[in-house]
């Protein structure tokens, strides 16, 4: 349309140009060169006419060339495009199917054969060169991602240097990233547990919670982990367990490992009335057999109320095996031979485990009753060595 509007208004100027050339008896004068030429102002016209025809058309055909080329190149690059993602397909379709030594290879091979690879085979290659633990390889497909430079890219990098363990280089990795997103907290989160720096996990937490990046109960797994790995510390001073605690959170106040972790931590500095104080005020609301059994072994021979408190629990729950061979136990440890002779006696009529045959052998021999203590070694050994074929 714009073509037909241009030749008419180029007929009107002409038109107009022709009509004022016949009304006019003008001459035109060329000199130069040493020639001189004479035209009349129609016929002038009519040549510049011509001139802006000749120009018109070549214009329009160097732009049907450039053009041409322009379209010829584009073509090419949709054509490599579409090679480049059928080859991309062929090598994710190998990466979901574990083929991963036939997809290193063949990665490795188009990457020394292609001029240009898209960040997205340059992935691939990373992560089956990881797969493969050929990780000089992957290092180097990370190392061209890393020149466009992303988030993306650090967040691949972090996952593959936490799945190779290396902590500290995935933080560095993570600390390159500049907008936060899900993927990249549940990333420090696990770097940051494979490091054991459990009081950064909990400030990570934090913002797991923030970003909607871990569930509800997720959380609590995590937090329980990392306040248990606190707890581990080679020195933990008392007011640093109490505030451990003041910090865990009700739910995990509650928790029997939490419970028994902190008792330990207890008596390991030798705050022997806290440890003890901490596990009765659980078992008093809640029960966990781990937690009862540590509460009688670490009990002091000499003091009676953890006798008392555990013959106050068996009124509750007189069926619990457990229960009642920990009794035999703190009677045992008291010389009381009889009264321990009879709750372990109970327990075993109930399930004849090992570990009353063990404890009984143990009464027995203190009691000089050593035909018998034998004998309950041997059932000991006996249910010992069936136990094992069980679990096998």
């Amino acid at each position: 349309m714009r073509s037909i509007l241009s030749l008419v208004m180029v007929g009107f100027v002409a038109f107009a140009c022709v009509s004022f050339a016949k009304n006019s008896d003008a001459l035109v004068l060329f000199r130069g060169f040493g020639y001189q030429v004479e035209l009349s102002l129609t016929v002038f016209f009519v040549l510049q006419l011509l001139l802006i025809g000749f120009l018109y058309l070549g214009l329009k055909i160097l732009s049907f060339i450039w053009g041409s080329k322009q379209r010829f190149l584009a073509y090419l690059k949709i054509r490599q495009e579409r090679q480049e993602l059928i080859r991309l397909k062929g090598f994710i379709k190998n990466l979901i199917a574990a083929e991963t030594q036939s997809l290193y290879e063949e990665t490795q091979k188009y990457m020394r054969d292609s001029d240009e690879v898209s960040r997205e085979t340059l992935v691939v290659a990373a992560r089956a060169a990881h797969i493969e633990r050929h990780y000089s390889d992957r290092d180097i497909s990370i190392a061209q991602l890393e020149l466009d430079g992303g988030d993306d890219v650090y967040l691949i990098k972090s996952l593959m240097l936490i799945d190779e363990s290396r902590y500290h280089d995935a933080l560095a990795a993570l600390s390159q990233i500049k907008k936060r997103s899900t993927s990249s907290v549940r990333a420090e989160i696990a770097a940051l547990r494979l490091g054991g720096q459990w009081a950064q996990v909990l400030s990570a937490v934090k913002n797991a919670k923030k970003f909607n990046a871990l569930g509800a109960e997720k959380i609590h797994q995590i937090r329980l982990e990392a306040t248990l790995g606190m707890l581990t510390a080679p020195v933990v001073s008392c007011s640093e367990l109490k505030e451990i605690m003041k910090q865990a959170g009700k739910r995990i106040r509650g928790e029997a490992v939490f419970v028994l972790a902190m008792s330990k931590g207890f008596m390991a500095i030798e705050e022997n009335r806290l440890a003890h104080t901490l596990v009765e005020d659980y078992l008093s609301g809640a029960w966990d057999d781990e937690v009862m059994l540590h509460y009688v072994r670490s009990s002091d021979e000499k003091d009676v109320s953890p006798l008392q408190k555990a013959e106050g629990w068996l009124e509750k729950q007189p069926q619990n095996v457990r229960l009642l061979t920990a009794l035999g136990i703190l009677c045992r440890e008291r010389e009381l031979w009889g009264k321990s002779e009879s709750y372990l006696r109970a327990s075993d009529a109930l399930d004849a485990s090992a570990e009353v045959a063990y404890e009984l052998s143990v009464l027995y021999q203190r009691m000089n009753r050593l035909e018998e203590s034998k004998a309950k070694l041997e059932i000991f050994a006996e249910r010992h060595v069936a136990n094992s074929a069980d679990q096998l």
